[in-house]
């Protein structure tokens, strides 16, 4: 019976979510807003992106600690819609792009306007704009002279870094998307993914040929790539990647060779807080969506948990500083992670503080003959069922993560609906020094992800709108200026557009911010880029041709 009436009770909670969502774009409902502070803007904007964090997440790092507030709690401001373009549960790259320009955008695409609309509340898109490159607000702050920094633990071409820094039409194009990042701009990088750099002979290395560290460090930045050389910086211009791939969960990790999540947002906010005219930094926790793929309960508090101390030190600097608004948002939820345990805190605690890793950090040691000792090490696994074990060497052969899950979830009560992602509405934190958060901006408790660029915006003095038509152009207006335009493929993996008129040769390499007017180089203020064989050319590029 108790079961059924807090059904009952979900069902309600659901049908007034649904009711308050409302039906359109926005939410504001035009009440009296006379008592918001007067001075909204700020310097500096410090935005979370919990790639796959749900409300439940949250709550099972909270009984993790006994059930003591997170730092975040105290910031919890309402909802956020996550939905994208094409489909009512949205991806990583979609998602982040939405908070990266302020525009949805089709699932798998990274900045870039649709070429697919299915769902509501989406403004149309004119044929002649479709899958053309979105400014981010990294560019907008660039612009405006302010220092611009992402911080992660995935590798860099992930699609929620990739979303801030460059433009794709498939998130899986990792050479294109590296290559622009690395030519972006941006002036504090820090995360994993240094093998994406380099050529050699893994997957992940570059296929061009090109070493990309040497063009970072040609064109000014410190490159790191372990803890000491992170902490020991002097520069205020650096990109680190501590790992070839990701970076390990803050459970696993050792902390003499990779910095945690804490310390690279630290890190990143000093660095970026010397510039007088402010700064714009997006840290994602980006492997609590992988846990939640993977149903591994372990891995989803260690990275909500590496979070939350990311969060309140980021609160701290702006509470110190006066002058810096903080916010966190999901992309989306993933998992469908559930807890329906009637036992008391001691008895749920006693089982998680037993578990010392994550499933991704015994993969490579466990074997046939030594699981039983590793599960009885890393979680307190000592009793294992006949059944359990005939499940944990299947797990080995195939995925041993969702079968650890399960096995910790029978015994606090946690379940997963799914391995992939849900469509419910995420969580928003935001701390303002005025008390002005998103929720003020658009007037209501449920906004859209889109709402949260275009808050960042207002409380910076950023338009993305009115820079979006000075910028990006198609490279067919140069025939309007009677050039002529060929793809030169001679190298097939850089492709280099080139303009000739009246004696004038104008090269401009695919993804990167340079053009080369008659041998002499030049910066040009966004990448040129090419988006389904049509190539996007900055409106400085085109102004060169007379």
């Amino acid at each position: 019976m108790r079961k059924k009436v807090i059904g009952r009770i979900c069902s309600t909670v659901m049908v007034c979510s649904l009711l308050a969502a409302g039906n359109g774009t926005t939410y504001a409902s035009g009440a009296n807003n006379s008592d918001a502070p007067t001075n909204n803007s700020v310097k500096n904007v410090i935005l979370f992106i919990t790639d796959g964090m749900s409300l439940s997440d949250v709550n099972l790092a909270r009984w993790y600690q006994g059930g003591q507030a997170l730092a975040m709690d105290k910031y919890f401001s309402g909802l956020v819609r996550t939905y994208s373009t094409d489909s009512l549960t949205t991806d990583s790259a979609a998602g982040a792009t939405a908070y990266a320009t302020g525009h949805k955008v089709k699932s798998e695409t990274v900045s870039i306007l649709p070429d697919r609309i299915t769902m509501p509340f989406v403004d149309a898109v004119k044929p002649e704009d479709v899958n053309k490159p979105l400014l981010t607000i990294m560019d907008a702050a660039r612009m405006a002279g302010k220092s611009t920094g992402t911080v992660f633990t995935c590798e860099l071409t992930d699609a929620t870094p990739a979303t801030f820094l460059s433009h794709a039409y498939t998130r899986d194009n990792a050479q294109s998307i590296a290559e622009q990042m690395v030519y972006s701009g941006v002036d504090v990088l820090l995360g994993g993914g240094s093998g994406y750099l380099v050529p050699g002979k893994e997957d992940i290395n570059r296929k061009d040929g090109e070493d990309l560290t040497k063009i970072l460090k040609s064109n000014g930045y410190e490159y790191v790539t372990d803890k000491a050389g992170l902490m020991n910086s002097k520069t205020n211009k650096i990109w680190g990647l501590f790992n070839p791939e990701a970076l390990d969960a803050d459970f696993d990790l050792n902390p003499q060779k990779q910095p945690s999540l804490v310390e690279m947002t630290k890190v990143a906010i000093e660095k970026l807080s010397q510039n007088e005219k402010g700064f714009i930094l997006m840290v994602e926790a980006s492997q609590i969506d992988w846990y939640g793929h993977d149903n591994d309960p372990v891995g989803i508090m260690s990275e909500t948990l590496a979070f939350d101390k990311a969060f309140k030190a980021a609160v701290d600097f702006a509470e110190k500083d006066g002058n810096t608004a903080v916010l966190s948002v999901s992309d989306h939820a993933t998992g469908g992670l559930n807890m329906t345990n009637y036992d008391s805190t001691k008895d749920l605690v006693s089982v998680l503080k037993k578990a010392k890793h994550t499933s991704y950090y015994i993969e490579g040691s466990i074997n046939e003959h030594n699981f039983k000792k590793v599960l009885a090490d890393n979680y307190g696994l000592s009793d294992l069922t006949k059944e359990e074990a005939d499940q944990v060497r299947l797990g080995m052969k195939d995925n041993l993560s969702p079968v650890i899950g399960k096995i910790l979830g029978n015994k606090i009560g946690v379940t997963f609906s799914t391995d992939d992602h849900t469509s419910e509405e995420v969580g928003l934190f935001a701390y303002h020094p005025a008390n002005y958060k998103p929720t003020d901006f658009v007037n209501s408790g449920v906004i859209q992800n889109t709402d949260v660029n275009k808050y960042i915006q207002e409380v910076t003095g950023l338009n993305l709108a009115q820079l979006q038509d000075t910028l990006y152009v198609s490279s067919d207006k140069f025939k309007a200026k009677g050039a002529t335009i060929t793809l030169d493929k001679t190298d097939k993996t850089n492709p280099v557009v080139v303009v000739k008129k009246a004696g004038q040769v104008l090269k401009l390499p695919i993804d990167k911010n340079i053009a080369i007017l008659d041998g002499k180089t030049t910066k040009l203020n966004v990448l040129t880029v090419m988006i389904k064989d049509k190539v996007w050319v900055s409106q400085d590029a085109l102004d060169l041709i007379l």
